[in-house]
C-alpha cells in the first residue's frame, strides 16, 4: 500500500458508517431469492446481503448504508468509490481479475436450467438446438455460463427472465437460487433434469465478500472477521441452515 494511502478500512472508520450496494428484489414469499429485500412491516432491509453487511458494520462499530444500485452497476459503484465492498459476488476466475475475494465462502450456488413444465424431463441435450434463447437475469456471472454450455444460443439479459419463459419469448432460463417457492407460484416452469431423474446442474460456485484490488489492510481484517464470525457459527447458521431451508435446485 502506498505510503500516505488510507485503506477503505480507515475510510469506514472515520466516515462511521459501511456502504454496501443492495437491489432490492422481492420478498421470499413472492418465490424471489431472499438475498435483498425489505422486510414488509418495518421496510428495512432484509436478506443475506444486508444480514452480512449488518454483522460487518456491527463489529466494525459503524452503522450500515444501504446504496440502492442495480445488479449490473455494482462492480462500476465499487471503482467508483460508492460503496466499500460487494457482500455476495460469486467468485469464477474472470471475475477474481477485477476484484479481491475474501476468502471464506457464503452460501453454495447451483447454475441450473428452468423450462417449460413440459419438458422439464428431455435433458440437457435437448437445448441443442438451433435458435435457443437463453434469459438470464442482469448483469450475472450466469451469462458465462449459458455462453459454455449452449455457444450457438442467444442469451437475453433481463431484470425478468420468468417473464420471458413464460411469454415464451426465451426457450429456457439459466440461472441459480430457485426456491421452492418459486416453483409452487409457477407450475408452468421446472428445473430441467435427465430422463432419469438427474438433476441439470450447469455449474456450482459459492458467494464471497469482495473488495477493491490493493487494499491489504482492509482485506486482512475481512479475513480475519470472516474467522471469527465462522467459529461462533454464524456464517453457516446464515448461509447454509437459513438460505439452504428456501432452496429447490438441489440435487
Amino acid at each position: 500500500m502506498p505510503v500516505g494511502w488510507d485503506s477503505t478500512l480507515d475510510e469506514i472508520l472515520d466516515r462511521g458508517s459501511l456502504r454496501i450496494p443492495i437491489e432490492f428484489l422481492g420478498h421470499p414469499d413472492t418465490g424471489d431469492p431472499p438475498e435483498m429485500y425489505r422486510d414488509p412491516q418495518t421496510g428495512e432491509p432484509d436478506g443475506l446481503a444486508p444480514k452480512i453487511g449488518a454483522m460487518i458494520a456491527s463489529d466494525l462499530g459503524v452503522e450500515l448504508e444501504v446504496v440502492e444500485v442495480l445488479w449490473p452497476d455494482q462492480i462500476p459503484a465499487l471503482f467508483d468509490r460508492k460503496v466499500d465492498l460487494l457482500p455476495k459476488h460469486t467468485l469464477f476466475p474472470r471475475r477474481a481479475l477485477q476484484l479481491e475475494f475474501v476468502m471464506g465462502r457464503l452460501m453454495q450456488i447451483r447454475v441450473t436450467c428452468q423450462v417449460p413444465a413440459e419438458r422439464a424431463d428431455e435433458g440437457i441435450d435437448s437445448l441443442n438446438r438451433e435458435g435457443l434463447r437463453i434469459g438470464v437475469w442482469h448483469g450475472s456471472s450466469n451469462r458465462d455460463v449459458s455462453e459454455r454450455f449452449f455457444p450457438a444460443a442467444t442469451v437475453v439479459e433481463t431484470p425478468d427472465p420468468t417473464g420471458l419463459l413464460l411469454d415464451g419469448r426465451v426457450d429456457a432460463v439459466v440461472g441459480d437460487a430457485v426456491t421452492r417457492r418459486y416453483l409452487e407460484l409457477n407450475p408452468e416452469v421446472g428445473l430441467l433434469r435427465e430422463p432419469d431423474g438427474t438433476l441439470v446442474i450447469l455449474a456450482r460456485g459459492h458467494n464471497k465478500i469482495s473488495i477493491r484490488p490493493g487494499d491489504p489492510r482492509f482485506l486482512n481484517w475481512l479475513n480475519s472477521w470472516y474467522d471469527y464470525r465462522a467459529a461462533e457459527g454464524d456464517i453457516e447458521d446464515l448461509c447454509v441452515t437459513w438460505w439452504e431451508s428456501f432452496m429447490a435446485d438441489r440435487e
